[in-house]
């Protein structure tokens, strides 16, 4: 019997197992693959990804391969260039980041199942029984981090709203960090440089079709031609202002819970901070052995991220309505040009941003 089973090891997980280090609870954690291990994913880190990372993980800056400092951003031929004396966006290949943050772990602390896939769960009253394609185990609680495509989320029918991404890596060089609304409905095209080679890849959440093929047509329109190390389509869930992040005394952290940002699609921060929180309410209903504990998961993560969510679908859809607009009024105003950032960093809340934005507006008619 274990107390808590966690199924997952990405920035989610591990930062949960980081919470319990010292916690002296019996953790078994299984993670299907080995590491260093491939994960699709664009691997850039907002400002507040990489600080609630490094709090945890100080040396995380031996996996930033670059710091973006410029965002090069396009709507059809038009190119607004978003400069930012403050870094905008840290570079890094998630491989290398899991692999990072997995080894710095006290691994004398935890059970690890490496290489182990999860099956099924079974919730019987105070315990879960965990199956795998090895063995199963027992446990007072268990914690999904296990991601967008977890067969726990599946099984519980835990309800995300799912859009999907297309991903390159390719061997050639670019220092440009793109960002690409042309034609989308509701996302975008990315660039991201990692040193002698680049993600290139795009996300869709309202309508997909024929995604590899819109790929290589953006990679043409900007010059991305290299040998193609790796390739993958992939869904990606959408975060709501109310989460479905618990199921009596099984947990849902980051993707699994589909806490995503919906707008920009950034994920990372929120399965730390998800992984985080979850390890907090573990701490205090082993200390209490009251089950309000673990019901308090879902309140904070609505409390912390609902409301974001919120208003990241409220900013989504003014920007898609009028990208052409917008991005006119960043290359015109510098106000509105660092407010962008700030947004697009993760530095400043959506609903502030709006406000700040609205203000800028409504005071530009009376300058002379």
């Amino acid at each position: 019997m274990y107390d808590v089973i966690v199924v997952g090891l990405g920035p989610g997980g591990i930062s949960l197992l980081k919470s319990l280090e010292n916690s002296n609870l019996k953790v078994l954690a299984v993670e299907r693959g080995i590491f260093p291990k491939k994960k699709p994913c664009a691997g850039g880190l907002t400002p507040k990804a990489y600080s609630i990372l490094k709090e945890k993980f100080p040396e995380i800056d031996r996996v930033v391969r670059e710091r973006a400092y410029e965002f090069f951003l396009y709507n059809g031929n038009r190119e607004v260039v978003l400069s930012s004396r403050r870094v905008l966006t840290y570079l890094t290949d998630r491989a290398e980041l899991d692999h990072f943050l997995f080894n710095s772990l006290n691994h004398s602390k935890f059970s690890l199942h490496l290489g182990e896939s999860a099956l099924s769960v079974e919730i019987e009253e105070g315990r879960v029984k965990l199956k795998t394609e090895k063995d199963s185990y027992v446990g007072r609680v268990l914690v999904d981090s296990s991601g967008v495509n977890s067969r726990i989320a599946r099984q519980l029918n835990v309800n995300r709203e799912i859009g999907f991404t297309y991903e390159r890596d390719l061997k050639v060089r670019k220092n440009e960090l793109i960002v690409d609304f042309s034609n989308f409905n509701w996302g975008y095209y990315w660039v991201f440089p990692k040193g002698e080679w680049v993600t290139s890849g795009l996300g869709e959440f309202k309508k997909w079709s024929n995604l590899r093929g819109k790929l290589i047509e953006f990679e043409r329109k900007h010059g991305i031609y290299g040998n193609v190390l790796w390739e993958s389509g992939f869904p990606i869930p959408a975060g709501k202002r109310k989460n479905d992040v618990l199921r009596k005394n099984v947990l849902f952290v980051g993707d699994s819970g589909g806490l995503v940002d919906p707008l920009t699609g950034e994920g990372i921060f929120y399965a730390a901070r998800s992984g985080i929180l979850a390890g907090e309410c573990l701490k205090r209903f082993f200390e209490k052995l009251d089950a309000e504990e673990l019901k308090s998961y879902k309140r904070k993560i609505d409390r912390e991220f609902g409301g974001e969510f919120f208003w990241a679908r409220v900013v989504g859809k003014l920007f898609f309505s009028f990208r052409g607009l917008n991005l006119s009024l960043v290359e015109r105003s510098e106000k509105i040009a660092n407010l962008t950032a700030e947004l697009l960093s993760g530095e400043v809340p959506y609903r502030k941003a709006l406000m700040r934005y609205a203000g800028i507006l409504l005071r530009a008619p009376f300058r002379r």
